[in-house]
C-alpha cells in the first residue's frame, strides 16, 4: 500500500486532537521539523499527558517517529494532514485508484463534493539523491529537508500551471495547492508512450511544437519533455509534469528548449517515421513566441 492510500485508510481513525498535533507539525516544517512536548504542548493547547498519549498512536500509525532529539513528522503523517484539509473544504470527498507514479509523485484520481472527477498529485522527492535533486533544480538552497523540498517543488509547479492554464487546454488545470500536494482538473488520454497508432501523428506532433511556443511565450521551457509526460487523447494533447521547468532567461534556456523539442523531433522520427527539422524549430519557437 501506498504512502497515500495508507494515509486515506487512516483519516477515519483519527480524532480532533490527533489532527491538531499534526498541525503543528505541518504548520512547524519551515522553522523546525523536530519538536518536543514542550514545544507541541504550547502550539497545541493540550496537557503533555494529553500529547504523550497521541503521540504514542501517530507513532504507532507511522505518521511521525520519535527520537532522542523530540518527534519528526513522516511523509505519511503530511499526506493524512493533507487529506484532512482537502476534505475538510469539500474539495475532496472520495480518493479513488493511484493512475501514475513516477521518481518524483504519485498520481490518484478523486472525486469532489459535486461528484466531479479531480487529479490529485503527490510529490514524493526522495527517491534520489537530495544533492542530485537540488543540483539539477531551481530550488531554495537552504531547503534541507525531503518533506520542505516536496512542498517546494509543489508550489512551483502550482505556480507554474497557474500561469499556463488560460493560455491552452493542453496544460493541467490546476485548483488548488496544499503543502505537497496539487489537485487538478481531471485530464484524459494516453501517455504518448504507450501510443501506437495515432490517426494524424504530424498533427499531434505540430500541436505539441504549438504548445511548446505557449509556454515559452509565457516565460517557462518544460525542462523534461518527452513521451512519457505527454497524453494524447485523438488528436489531443496534454503537456504534464511541469516542476523542472526552467524560465526562458535562464543561463541554459536554450540548452534545455534544444533538449525538449529534439527528444519529441527523434521520438517521433523514429515511432512515426516523420522527419523534421530540430534547429529550424528551435528558431521558429522562438520567433513565433515574441509575435504572440
Amino acid at each position: 500500500m501506498s504512502s497515500f492510500s495508507k494515509a486515506g485508510h487512516l483519516v477515519s481513525l483519527l480524532n480532533k486532537s490527533d489532527f491538531k498535533i499534526l498541525k503543528v507539525f505541518a504548520s512547524s516544517l519551515k522553522n523546525r521539523q523536530v519538536l518536543n512536548l514542550t514545544t507541541l504542548s504550547q502550539y497545541s493547547s493540550l496537557g503533555q499527558g494529553l500529547i504523550e498519549h497521541h503521540l504514542e498512536r501517530l507513532v504507532k500509525f507511522g505518521l511521525i517517529s520519535k527520537s532522542n532529539l523530540g518527534y519528526t513528522l513522516l511523509v505519511t503523517g503530511l499526506d493524512i494532514y493533507v487529506l484532512k484539509i482537502l476534505s475538510n473544504k469539500n474539495i475532496i470527498t472520495a480518493l479513488g485508484p493511484q493512475v501514475g507514479i513516477g521518481k518524483e509523485a504519485e498520481v490518484y484520481l478523486a472525486r469532489d463534493s459535486s461528484d466531479q472527477n479531480r487529479v490529485l498529485k503527490m510529490f514524493r522527492l526522495g527517491r534520489s539523491s537530495f544533492k542530485q535533486i537540488k543540483r539539477k533544480r531551481d530550488v531554495n538552497t537552504a531547503i534541507n529537508s525531503w518533506l520542505l523540498l516536496n512542498i517546494d517543488t509543489a508550489k512551483k509547479e502550482y505556480d507554474i500551471l497557474t500561469n499556463l492554464k488560460d493560455s491552452s487546454n493542453s496544460f493541467p488545470n490546476p485548483l488548488c495547492r496544499s503543502f505537497h500536494c496539487i489537485v487538478m482538473d481531471a485530464i484524459y488520454g494516453n501517455r504518448l508512450s504507450d501510443t501506437e497508432n495515432l490517426n494524424d501523428p504530424e498533427l499531434v506532433f505540430d500541436r505539441i511544437i504549438d504548445n511548446i511556443t505557449i509556454a515559452y511565450h509565457k516565460g517557462y521551457i518544460n525542462g523534461d519533455l518527452n513521451e512519457y509526460n505527454i497524453l494524447v487523447d485523438d488528436d489531443n494533447v496534454s503537456i504534464l509534469d511541469w516542476p523542472q521547468a526552467v524560465k526562458i532567461d535562464a543561463i541554459n534556456a536554450d540548452a534545455v528548449l534544444t533538449r525538449d523539442i529534439q527528444n519529441i523531433t527523434k521520438y517521433f522520427s523514429k515511432k512515426f517515421g516523420i522527419e523534421k527539422d530540430s534547429h529550424k524549430i528551435i528558431g521558429n519557437v522562438k520567433r513565433n513566441a515574441s509575435k504572440t
